[in-house]
């Protein structure tokens, strides 16, 4: 099982959970498309996968608690 956090101003903190990558991403996209629409699929990858840029919003301003990156559960 596969895990992933958002913590947003507009919404309060969202639990993701997924059998796999795949299944995580899917759960993380129907979320973004009405909550953070300028996402797009590759940046929900990458912050998936702990990208730089994500790892310093998630643990600073308004983003601080979110999911650094995809986490096993």
């Amino acid at each position: 099982m596969r895990g992933f956090h958002c913590v947003d101003p507009s919404h309060d903190r969202i639990e993701f959970t997924g059998a796999d990558d795949e299944d995580l991403f899917r759960s993380i996209k129907e979320h973004t498309a009405d909550a953070h629409p300028d996402l797009t699929d590759s940046q929900i990858k990458e912050m998936m996968a702990g990208a730089d840029w994500w790892q310093t919003m998630a643990t600073s301003g308004n983003n601080a608690g979110s999911s650094p990156s995809a986490y096993d559960k």
